[in-house]
């Protein structure tokens, strides 16, 4: 296995693992099967390069919320909606063969996902994936896949798959202690008699899984998710200079840590499936916020080229920000000198331009605008404050407190990344943006409305 900081560890005894109730829930204490070596390393990585792409899609797609890694092999996506999948991925070698009915149940991960469905009580809202590199064998893994999904392609011999499967599960029990799969006596496969209800439950379980043959081999998965995935999210957000290669690495190692952070091994799928999930407690709270990977995330692991950002866009007619008599007024009664308050004009223009065109149009821009907002009204208030201390007999600081903000907004000094690439002058034009909205003033407040300049 791998511990938190990523070294290839021998698997030992099963550790104590709880579900979200705090129950002991011993699957999740199991030590994953593969324990040492490059070869480890390699399934991990390709197993975070899957989840990579439905992060990556979250660029482009309004409909998922966040993705929270819950171990190796497995995530979850959440969707606006309410809706979550619990993606389970099982990386097969070329020269393995196809899947089988049978190895899909004992290795595959079929079983250990039917175990997770239902310890989220078979929600309505919840459904399933299985993705792998590998097809399935035409015989039988083959027809299984087609008869999966609430629409499925095929429904002849449904009732025997659904017995079949059944009963590979059982035998799978034997060995493996899924909580819920029920235990039943060691006989040849066509005795085993399938407990009252289990069928029915195999059956549901089919109707809202996905077997999902899409991800890439190992060796091309990183050249596909760039191309296909990451490149048009880049082209979407309208983000320049972005080193395609160096974001796409940030991206899977922020997702490998998620998957790392071994603190608690207890399922999280029946937390995000519960619409409730307020009432649990903080600590449960921060342990998926260590698992998760949001818009924003993904934003602040985007790696950027050397070369300089214009202060307006290129390539454009210039564009002249709206509004600005207050921010003159402001300036003017904060005795500002006139060539700077001319100056803050146009920074502000620069940052109008530049967030008409960065901005990603999807629903995360108001919060984005909101965070780097705050961020910048923190220096501006604490460079206020400065000001203020530094002037006596009740001077006028409005110049004093315009140079503090040129020295101390920078984009290094911000307690989060912004969400695209910008520069400090754009950081200044936004403060003098939201100084024309009235969130602060150079001087003491007055009715910058009603007060000719």
């Amino acid at each position: 296995m791998v511990d938190a900081s990523g070294r290839a560890t021998s698997a030992g005894a099963p550790e104590t693992a709880t579900g979200p109730d705090g129950s002991p829930h011993a699957i999740f204490g199991l030590a994953p099967r593969e324990d040492s070596g490059s070869e480890t390393l390699g399934r991990y990585r390709y197993q975070a390069e899957v989840a990579a792409r439905d992060c990556l899609a979250m660029l482009t797609e309004d409909g998922i919320d966040f993705v929270v890694c819950e171990w190796h092999e497995d995530f979850v996506v959440a969707f606006t909606d309410g809706a979550v999948e619990l993606v389970s991925v099982k990386h097969r070698e070329e020269n393995q063969g196809t899947w089988t009915l049978v190895k899909l149940c004992k290795t595959g991960g079929l079983t250990h996902l039917f175990d997770r469905w239902c310890a989220c009580g078979c929600a309505a809202n919840v459904r399933l994936r299985l993705a792998t590199n590998a097809a399935m064998n035409p015989a039988n893994a083959g027809p299984l896949a087609r008869m999966c999904g609430p629409d499925p392609e095929i429904t002849d011999g449904l009732s025997a798959m659904v017995d079949t499967v059944a009963r590979q599960m059982l035998k799978v029990r034997w060995d493996e202690p899924y909580d819920n799969v029920p235990e039943t006596p060691k006989v040849p496969l066509a005795d085993i008699q399938i407990p009252s209800g289990f069928a029915e439950r195999v059956r549901q379980f089919l109707a809202v899984l996905e077997i999902s043959c899409d991800p890439p081999q190992r060796a091309h998965i990183t050249d596909v998710n760039i191309q296909s995935l990451l490149v048009p999210a880049v082209e979407r957000l309208q983000l320049t200079h972005v080193d395609m290669a160096a974001s796409y690495r940030n991206i899977v190692d922020r997702i490998e840590r998620a998957n790392r952070d071994e603190s608690d091994r207890g399922q999280l799928a029946a937390y995000l499936a519960d619409p409730s999930r307020v009432r649990y407690s903080t600590q449960m709270r921060q342990r998926i916020a260590r698992r998760t990977i949001t818009r924003d995330v993904l934003r602040a692991e985007m790696a950027y080229t050397s070369v300089q950002l214009a202060t307006f866009p290129r390539g454009q007619v210039p564009l002249v920000a709206p509004g600005g008599a207050r921010l003159k007024r402001k300036l003017s009664r904060g005795l500002v000198p006139s060539d700077e308050a001319a100056f803050a004009e146009r920074l502000r223009s620069a940052w109008y331009a530049t967030w008409s065109e960065r901005r990603s149009g999807l629903t995360g821009d108001d919060t984005d605008l909101l965070n780097l907002s705050t961020d910048v009204l923190e220096v501006v208030f604490e460079c206020k404050r400065h000001a203020r201390s530094q002037i006596q007999d009740g001077s006028a600081y409005g110049s004093m407190m315009n140079d503090l903000i040129a020295q101390r907004l920078k984009v290094d000094g911000l307690s989060t990344p912004p969400p695209f690439l910008v520069k400090d002058q754009h950081l200044l034009g936004l403060a003098y943006q939201l100084c024309d909205e009235c969130l602060f003033y150079f001087s003491e407040n007055f009715d910058a409305d009603g007060e000719a300049s």
